[in-house]
């Protein structure tokens, strides 16, 4: 399966995989990116769509954004740890520091540990219980960077990592943002992993009009659909099926009232 981004969106994919499991259709490999690669990472380590539901029904997205607690209250461990998600930009005699993203996702990032903890010692993600692979995009770069090694909470929160939204997380020495910027829609990374038909669900958002673009969010997320679309339409004959539910009254940086996507 393919599993698109899509911010709030992309909880729809739980629905697909949820209708998967009453039809017995099997899954052999996932590939996800931002919301899709949360969805297919941990329906990779083992959770059952109704597990998943219950996950992110449950989840404070409010909260989610924002660090677990204080820095000064923190271990030495954990201060390391934020230094991977945490990024500022120093600019002037007197350090003035500008943070590149507007919130670090900390306790995001410690609930996702949470929840892939069984599979915390499987490092190489063909090993999971479903073979899986997170896209996310190198920021000096813009080169797409497939994750399929290392922990798995990390990979899905790199590809999660909205410019402008959140902050980049670092792995393996490259800068990680949102795989949507360039590859939305991995039905091509699917494919190569071995899959004999591939299933690819797009969440992609719609354009919206002026009147809807009065706030920087509003202005990132419109700027990731336009570069996603631009994306996924040469890569969509490449699936045996594309699914695309219907979701859109629902914004892709509205996690309210989730349980109705």
């Amino acid at each position: 399966m393919a599993l698109s981004g899509g911010g709030a969106r992309g909880l729809a994919h739980v629905g697909v995989l949820e209708v998967l499991e009453e039809l017995r259709i099997p899954v052999d490999y996932v590939a996800g990116t931002s919301m899709g690669a949360i969805v297919g990472g941990l329906y990779a380590s083992g959770l059952s769509a109704a597990e998943i539901r219950q996950v992110l029904e449950t989840m404070d997205w409010a909260a989610m954004a924002e660090d677990a607690q204080p820095r000064r209250d923190r271990t030495y461990r954990r201060k390391e740890d934020d230094q991977r998600y945490v990024m500022n930009l120093e600019v002037g005699l007197d350090g003035f520091v500008l943070p590149s993203g507007l919130r670090s996702g900390q306790r995001f990032t410690f609930e996702l540990r949470r929840q892939t903890w069984p599979v915390v010692d499987i490092s190489n993600f063909a090993e999971l219980p479903i073979p899986f692979k997170a896209v996310a995009v190198d920021l000096e770069t813009g080169e797409r960077v497939l994750l399929e090694r290392g922990n798995l909470a990390e990979a899905m929160r790199a590809s999660m990592s909205l410019p402008g939204i959140f902050t980049p997380v670092e792995i393996g020495g490259r800068l990680l943002i949102d795989g949507g910027v360039v590859a939305n829609l991995p039905i091509d990374v699917v494919r190569e992993m071995g899959a004999d038909i591939v299933i690819a669900v797009n969440i992609g958002d719609e354009l919206v009009g002026r009147d809807q673009l009065g706030s920087m969010v509003a202005v990132t997320s419109q700027a990731m659909t336009i570069s996603s679309a631009q994306g996924i339409a040469p890569l969509l004959e490449q699936a045996d099926l594309v699914l695309t539910p219907s979701v859109a009254e629902r914004g892709a940086l509205d996690f309210t009232a989730i349980e109705e996507v």
